[in-house]
């Protein structure tokens, strides 16, 4: 894609309006708590009270809304303490320039590597330097900006309370939302042609990373929910395994099965038990009952215990009983939460890592916004003069990881804030009442509250009219710093865009470094898969489990680069074209179904095991080694060299008579059929690793 097709796609990308949202639960507790900031204003007869007390609201209500995987009032307490901290430290710096554009820095940086625990925290990190931002840029004097950091987290406290209000919703909510989501992708990907969409490793990651939060007092009451993600692994193995061996005739079984696992999808996210039909239930187990293979069998069985965890999951009383899923038994002993977090971020701090580009890029972006915007002035008497928030502001919410997603923001958002300060504009003529004042600042906030996730283009033209509006009848200012703050915007978004492409990080060129990180995790997966063939119980199910969980990581980067980069100029091409990546995702998802068949049948008795295949072991390791050298830019790997290999494996062992055409047992011969396929899979991905069109190194940017 050239510059210009490049640029085209990306602004239409921007303008787009979603038809996402939040739960209306979460929403509504949301505008509460800006009413009831608002509220407090009219009643203490104090406008700037009533304002930086439904800025803190109204902040702290959108960190409430922002993918929560915590408990809502463990997120509201973590978003208030951040922003009331930092809006205190704010105004402990205003007045000294120096120190606060060094404060900025340091904060902006520390928000930049936070992004590395997701998109979500990096936004609400985002969020927390806003409150920096206005006591020391907006505030009159250190006193002043105090008694507005005050105001601001009475506002976040009320954030707080209003999470405690009922309704309630099941406990484990975001683990629910995140497990209910992982069902329904199973539910599709049962009827779906073909089995592309048993590969998608996104639910499974969310699945884990939700459960991973987890406190380790909290485990034994969600032991039902640790096993539903367990069963999710067996069931999409032997989904594998039906598609494999099992003709069009069971198609029907198979929609019974999506029916199965669309009400146990049901059932996790409500809380409440919905039963399947009967008549389900009999086509599926009659199906299994007259199938010669096992994988009919291990599907019904599977199904039938995951409807039970579902429905043991709805009381929290019955969860306390269940031993630990022995399918993800590292999960459920869990990591200490800040040992995690730490190590995650530890990760990141080199220069090839693209969380720490961005954080670099977002230090040094949002002090050069703050000193332009103070450069600019006031617009000529437009704006408020000697400030730099609102450039800064857009800056650091422009600035992403991506090319893509940072000119999509900076586009939308400068598009929002125009149409938004014409908007503002038309609702700053009138002489407003403090009531109809309060009445319209609220109906705002609802609107950004309820348009949060439809795209920047809607988001900031709502939040462009509350702000100014808020601002223009608190402070006195003319109608027209309504386009001041459009202007502001624009350039922010401007600045925000010029960063990174002064010090980009292209995915085109991340592909070659996360292909070669996914074939070191196979590199020790597959050979660990293999061993298992040698004994029963040869394998170790924790490090199986947690080679899974990177591989899944891994692959989901890997993926997310391989989108992204389809949206980058022609000019910062990595060494393969787009039809080549499009192929390389489509092959890694082939090795990676492949490791979920050998693991779906290990041997569970002496008689099943294949222990000739354990002579494998080494040249898939030497091959694996060597292919991701190759995908990291080193020489090339010939295809071939491992299908020979093999070649001769099998006809020395003579394991080829085990096939189907061959006299061996049923056990033998699917194992000896899951290694050609592996082999096939990892054949074809080296000829498309060795098709580069451009030879040289090329390291992980």
């Amino acid at each position: 894609m050239h510059w210009w097709s490049s640029l085209v796609t990306i602004s239409r990308d921007g303008l787009r309006i979603q038809r996402a949202f939040a739960a209306p639960s979460a929403i509504a507790r949301a505008v509460l708590s800006v009413l009831l900031a608002t509220v407090l204003g009219l009643v203490l007869d104090d406008p700037v009270a009533g304002a930086m007390a439904s800025v803190g609201a109204f902040i702290c209500g959108i960190g409430t809304l922002l993918s929560p995987l915590r408990h809502p009032v463990v997120n509201a307490l973590g978003m208030a303490a951040a922003f009331s901290a930092m809006a205190v430290l704010g105004a402990l710096v205003h007045g000294t320039t120096w120190l606060f554009l060094l404060v900025l820095a340091v904060a902006a940086f520390a928000t930049g590597l936070w992004r590395t625990m997701g998109i979500a925290p990096g936004i609400r990190g985002c969020l927390a330097v806003i409150g920096l931002m206005i006591t020391a840029d907006l505030a009159p004097d250190v006193h002043g900006g105090l008694v507005i950091a005050g105001w601001i987290a009475v506002g976040t406290g009320l954030v707080v309370v209003v999470q405690l209000l009922p309704p309630y919703g099941p406990r484990f909510a975001a683990q629910r939302r995140a497990l209910a989501v992982l069902y329904q992708s199973l539910a599709e990907a049962s009827v779906a042609a073909g089995s592309a969409g048993l590969g998608g490793a996104a639910p499974f990651t969310a699945a884990r990373q939700a459960l991973d939060l987890l406190p380790q007092l909290s485990r034994p009451a969600a032991a039902a929910m640790f096993g539903l993600l367990g069963e999710a692994e067996r069931i999409r193995r032997a989904l594998h395994t039906v598609r494999l061996t099992v003709a069009a005739a069971g198609q029907e079984a198979l929609a019974a099965a999506a029916h199965v696992l669309g009400d146990i999808s049901r059932t996790v996210a409500s809380g409440r038990e919905h039963r399947t039909p009967e008549e389900a239930w009999t086509l599926l187990e009659s199906w299994a009952a007259v199938s010669p293979m096992r994988g009919p069998r291990d599907l019904a069985a599977r199904l039938r215990t995951a409807e039970q965890l579902a429905r043991r999951s709805t009381d929290d009383r019955l969860g306390d009983v269940l031993e630990p899923h022995t399918e993800v038994p590292g999960l459920y002993a869990g990591t200490p939460s800040v040992a995690r977090t730490a190590r995650r971020i530890r990760a990141q701090l080199h220069p090839q890592s693209p969380i720490f580009r961005h954080a670099v890029r977002l230090a040094v972006g949002v002090v050069l916004a703050e000193v332009i915007g103070r450069s600019i002035g006031g617009w000529g008497g437009l704006g408020i003069s000697t400030h730099g928030f609102w450039v800064a502001l857009t800056t650091m919410l422009v600035l992403f990881p991506e090319y893509g997603h940072t000119l999509a923001r900076g586009w939308g958002r400068a598009a929002g804030a125009v149409l938004g300060g014409l908007f503002a504009w038309v609702l700053s003529l009138p002489n407003w009442t403090p009531v109809g004042l309060a009445v319209v600042a609220v109906v705002l906030a609802a609107a950004s509250f309820v348009t949060l996730r439809t795209g920047q283009l809607m988001l900031n033209l709502w939040l462009t009219t509350w702000i100014v509006f808020l601002i223009h009848h608190v402070g006195g200012l003319p109608g027209p710093t309504a386009w001041a703050r459009a202007a502001d915007t624009v350039v922010g978004a401007a600045i925000a865009v010029l960063i990174f492409l002064v010090w980009p990080t292209w995915s085109t060129q991340r592909v070659p470094g996360l292909l070669a990180e996914w074939l070191r995790v196979q590199d020790r997966l597959l050979p660990e898969l293999l061993t298992g063939y040698a004994d029963v119980g040869a394998t170790d199910p924790a490090a199986v489990d947690a080679l899974r969980a990177r591989s899944r990581q891994v692959r989901e980067h890997l993926e997310a680069a391989v989108e992204q980069s389809h949206a980058e100029p022609a000019e910062h091409r990595g060494p393969w074209s787009s039809v080549q990546l499009e192929q390389i995702r489509t092959q890694v998802s082939t090795v990676a179904g492949c490791a979920t068949l050998l693991g779906e049948h290990l041997p569970r008795t002496p008689q099943d095991t294949v222990p000739e295949l354990t002579e494998l072991v080494d040249p898939l390791h030497e091959h694996l080694t060597a292919l991701a050298r190759a995908s990291a830019g080193a020489e090339t790997v010939a295809p071939g060299a491992l299908r020979s290999v093999f070649d001769s494996f099998t006809a020395r062992s003579g394991l080829l008579a085990e096939t189907p055409d061959g006299f061996g047992s049923a056990t033998t011969s699917r194992a000896v059929l899951l290694s050609i396929a592996t082999v096939d899979a990892v054949e074809a991905l080296t000829a498309t690793i060795a098709s580069r069109h451009r030879r040289g190194r090329h390291a992980a940017a």
